[in-house]
């Protein structure tokens, strides 16, 4: 149907298409318009408008212009952040468009167009007085944030209710939209903290249920009244630093704004692609300035919908980017740039690697003095990016802390993730250097990790931590529990003292500061005038003589900010006596107190599981152990000693000098249809037998050739390869030379591969292109490609690509792995997808620690099938477990999975494993009634059959009684002696 002049063109839904080209914001659209979403539908001359509900407290504004030249269009306008993308239409106008299609009806005829709708009126009008407006409605936003800030801190938060809550909401909202970034952020936290409080759900850690977090809470208004002052006296006049104008008010910066920055070297310490919660994909890489030590980001932001049609920012793993040339924003490091040219790219290398530690601070007081200056500014953000010389880790309970050569520590957070990848990037290499960035947790000083510079036996190497979308906080620790965290971590009498002071003081915020009485700040001010802070007690005592307690509000808060710096420094650096520490053998560069026992695996293992123990201490207990058995049992004992990841780097050492002995031991291990890891211990018994020397050296080193070449393990290959270039960087050219050169080359080769395909691993847009990019790493079969691996595993947005990264991770060996694969597998009542992937990954490693979950999944009858596969998998590691468990629960070797696994196990070890238990219940009552079960085992190999027959027939036959008599019979069936009853 034509349009009137003036009036907007009646359409069908079969149009729809016809003007929206993008079926994917149609899809949203419709989505939205089904679900209710649109308010306040109107139509004024050639224009719709509407409401349409969003994320935030308000609703978006919507519109549509509809013309007829030079042919029938609609464009869209909306207040939402979709829309300064200059999009054609966004979710909500393709909604509005709908709208009109469907139900022109419900459509309301205006005399004009609806307050504040988008389009309203004319670009001529806009430019008018949109400046003055502007400046208002700042001043308005900023005059009822101090208004709100005055309210509460006079009168506390009993008396607030829900309807202040939303008005909170909605004024955040307000906020925004007059570009109060900062603001409107802060009043949104402070509304969620007290929307928390009174639905008794969210809360901080260590906090009653329901209960108020009284430093977040002091944190947030402190924060709100501090902006609010800084911006009053700009409105009045006083110009903003360029930083502030970005954090506090926000700009669009154009290429005239921006500084220009020449002349850089740099290289990527951590990539990272996320999604906030307002829908737009962020991508990310963090460089460190090889030149100047500067810290700088290059940035991609896009709303969702245009970044699945938007080629990807790359990143620059493996890479240097020399003679660099960008502009960069105005803020707070790391520096945001805009590259113009890339320079010269180079593979990092060793001598890369040694620019980054020369441009490190030199240690744990200078990250420290980074911190306290940054803080300085109190808008400045809560995190700023170092690189910082670390000598060794220093595990203590939950909390690992960086050493450097001064025995001084920075605490790194509470975070098990954290502690699972630091651990698979320490392992068999040295620490030198750790980059993130440190802030305040918990009132202590904290370095979150997002990459570390190891040592290796095949040099330096740049290794990737966290992500920095994996790298967040959770919320301050209250009361018992921040003591708890403090003292656990070490942190001084002092700075907890001068912590619960500081928390008294928010709780007294929280209350109101009309009830602030001498009574309540002079114990207060005495405990600050022990701790010599007298300007602090002083101005704290001065505070309840004011009479009117609004008066007291802007002092209260300038000292709860110098009390936090006070704090930074008590708080700093903790002091580690290196003579009560012991090294963990497993990872070179983390120690931790020295134990005064030593635990048995079985010990060990119960404790970890009751999350009473750290890996690392169990570590030092699995290497004392296995240290303490004379090396005759090793080699008796391979199974299961080989096949436990955390007993290798001890077997290594122990077996290096046993020559012949050992290279017996490690091809048992090797022909013997056993797990993975036993294999890998093999391959590390070999290189520690060549790197030792003497007359086996040679034999060893063929054997690694053998398994290099010829494995059809790609982990086991992989091993072998690196295990054969150390060797040759060691013995062949210890001094460099062509023999070092050679070994370099290639493997620079290799590297420039595995880092191609990380890199597409990790930032290309489409799962399939991810997908594919895994499966040609995993097929390259290089360890250098764990990193990546384990990136993809932890933090990729599609399952599927997960799930085959666990697989990868299995299949290269990475027994890091282990204890997060038994933890998914212990949860399956609650995801059971996620076990079944754990299922496989522990039976594709083979390490003995995940046996036992393994075990108790198929006693409650998960995935039977795969969980025998996986059971099976570990060869004659899990037999005598297999059998324990069968014997105990007699009704499983009804199952045909049970049987299964036995069948596809040795056929001497079964016959062995049956007989070695007969005998050892010669003359037991109860051995007649196992008989049938012990015959049914054995029964799934002729020859375990003939084996445990003959020995049931020696133990029984002169045993007297009827049951004894049976068994006897049923035995001598087995043989053929007697024939079986049809």
């Amino acid at each position: 149907m034509s349009a009137a002049p003036g009036d907007v063109k009646r359409i069908g839904a079969g149009e729809l298409r016809t003007f929206i080209q993008d079926a994917g914001e149609l899809k949203k659209g419709t989505l939205l318009y089904d679900g209710g979403q649109l308010l306040n539908l109107a139509r004024y001359e050639n224009k719709l408008f509407c409401d349409a509900k969003g994320s935030g407290a308000s609703p978006y504004k919507v519109s549509l212009v509809y013309s007829d030249a030079p042919a029938p269009a609609f464009k869209g306008r909306c207040s939402c952040p979709a829309r300064t993308f200059n999009t054609a239409f966004c979710k909500h106008a393709a909604a509005l468009l709908v709208a009109w299609a469907r139900a022109p009806e419900s459509f309301a005829v205006s005399e004009a167009p609806p307050p504040g709708a988008p389009g309203g009126d004319t670009a001529r009008k806009s430019v008018k007085k949109g400046s003055a407006n502007a400046q208002a409605m700042m001043k308005s936003g900023v005059e009822q944030v101090g208004t709100l800030v005055r309210e509460l801190g006079v009168s506390g938060v009993a008396t607030i209710g829900g309807d202040r809550i939303e008005q909170m909401e909605k004024l955040a909202e307000a906020l925004r939209e007059n570009r109060l970034r900062r603001l409107s952020a802060r009043t949104l936290d402070l509304a969620a903290l007290l929307r928390g409080q009174a639905a008794g759900g969210r809360q901080a850690r260590g906090a009653p249920r329901g209960a108020l977090p009284a430093v977040a809470y002091a944190n947030v208004m402190a924060d709100l009244l501090l902006t609010a002052r800084k911006l009053e006296k700009h409105l009045a006049g006083e110009p903003l630093d360029d930083r502030h104008v970005e954090e506090l008010v926000g700009k669009t910066w154009k290429a005239s704004d921006r500084k220009p920055a020449g002349d850089l070297t740099l290289v990527e310490y951590a990539f990272s692609t996320r999604t906030t919660s307002d829908d737009f994909v962020i991508r990310e890489s963090r460089f460190i300035d090889l030149e100047s030590g500067r810290h700088v980001s290059e940035k991609q932001i896009l709303p969702v919908f245009l970044a699945k049609r938007t080629e990807p920012k790359r990143s620059f793993a493996g890479e240097v980017l020399a003679g660099a040339r960008a502009t960069t924003y105005p803020g707070y490091p790391p520096l945001r740039v805009d590259f113009s040219d890339l320079g010269d790219k180079r593979p990092l290398d060793a001598g890369a690697l040694e620019a980054v530690l020369a441009r490190a601070l030199p240690d744990v007081g200078a990250a420290l003095a980074a911190l306290q200056e940054h803080r300085k500014d109190v808008f400045a953000p809560d995190l700023v990016p170092v690189a910082v010389l670390t000598d060794t880790l220093f595990a203590r309970g939950a909390r690992l802390a960086a050493v450097d050569d001064k025995g001084e520590a920075l605490h790194l957070p509470d975070d098990p993730a954290l502690e699972e990848r630091l651990a698979g990037s320490l392992r068999d290499a040295r620490l030198r250097a750790l980059l993130g960035d440190v802030g305040i947790d918990a009132a202590l000083p904290t370095l979150w990790p997002l990459a570390a510079v190891v040592e290796g036996p095949l040099g330096l190497e740049l290794r990737a931590v966290l992500d920095q979308g994996l790298a967040a906080r959770g919320g301050p620790l209250e009361g018992s529990a921040w003591n708890a965290a403090a003292r656990e971590a070490g942190a001084s009498p002092a700075a907890i003292a001068l912590g619960e002071v500081r928390e008294e003081l928010a709780e007294a915020l929280v209350t109101g500061l009309t009830g602030l009485s001498a009574r309540a700040t002079d114990p207060l001010a005495a405990r600050l005038r022990d701790l010599r802070l007298e300007k602090q007690a002083a101005l704290l005592q001065a505070l309840p003589q004011r009479p009117e307690p609004a008066d007291r509000l802007d002092d209260f808060i300038k000292l709860y900010q110098v009390l936090e710096m006070a704090l930074v420094r008590l708080a700093g650096a903790t002091q580690i006596d290196r003579a009560s520490t012991e090294r963990v053998p497993t990872y070179e560069s983390v120690s931790v107190a020295r134990p005064d026992e030593t635990l048995s695996p079985d010990e060990v293992a119960r404790r970890r599981a009751a999350g009473a123990m750290n890996r690392y201490i169990a570590a030092v207990h699995h290497a004392r152990y296995y240290a303490s058995l004379p090396a005759s049992e090793l080699v008796a004992s391979i199974f299961p000693i080989w096949a436990d990841g955390t007993a290798t780097p001890t077997i290594a050492r122990t077996f290096a000098p046993l020559g012949a002995e050992a290279i017996a031991a490690a091809e048992k291990a090797l022909t013997v249809k056993a797990g993975r890891v036993a294999k890998l211990t093999a391959v590390r018994v070999l290189q520690a037998v060549v790197l030792h020397g003497g007359p086996a050296r040679a034999e060893a080193t063929a054997m690694l050739g053998k398994v290099a070449e010829h494995a059809k393990d790609a982990g086991l290959r992989a091993l072998a390869r690196d295990a054969l270039d150390v060797i040759e960087l060691t013995h062949a050219a210890p001094s460099g030379g062509p023999g070092n050169d050679a070994v370099r080359a290639r493997r620079a080769a290799r590297l420039g591969r595995v880092h191609e395909l990380a890199k597409a691993l990790g930032a290309a847009p489409t799962k399939e292109e991810r997908l594919e990019a895994l499966k040609a790493l995993s097929e390259l079969g290089d360890l250098a490609a764990l990193p990546a691996f384990r990136r993809a595993f932890y933090a990729d947005a599609s399952r599927e690509v997960r799930e085959e990264a666990a697989y990868a991770l299995a299949q290269l060996g990475d027994v890091e792995m282990v204890e997060t694969f038994v933890r998914m597998l212990a949860s399956r009542g609650v995801d059971e997808r996620e076990a079944k992937i754990a299922a496989y990954a522990l039976g594709f490693l083979g390490d003995v620690r995940g046996l036992s979950e393994l075990l108790s999944a198929y006693a409650d009858g998960y995935k039977p099938g795969i969980v025998a596969d996986a059971i099976r998998a570990f060869g004659p590691v899990a037999l005598t477990p297999l059998v324990d468990l069968i014997e105990s629960r007699p009704e499983l070797a009804k199952r045909a999975a049970a049987l299964d696994a036995l069948k596809k196990m040795d056929d001497t070890a079964v016959a062995a494993c049956l007989v070695e238990r007969i005998e050892a219940r010669r003359g037991d009552a109860d051995l007649a009634d196992k008989a049938p079960l012990y015959l049914k085992l054995a029964d799934v190999h002729a020859h375990s059959r003939r084996e445990v027959a003959t020995a049931l027939i020696s133990a029984l036959s002169s045993a007297p009684g009827k049951e004894a008599q049976a068994a006897v019979k049923a035995a001598q069936k087995a043989l053929g002696v007697v024939k079986r009853s049809k």
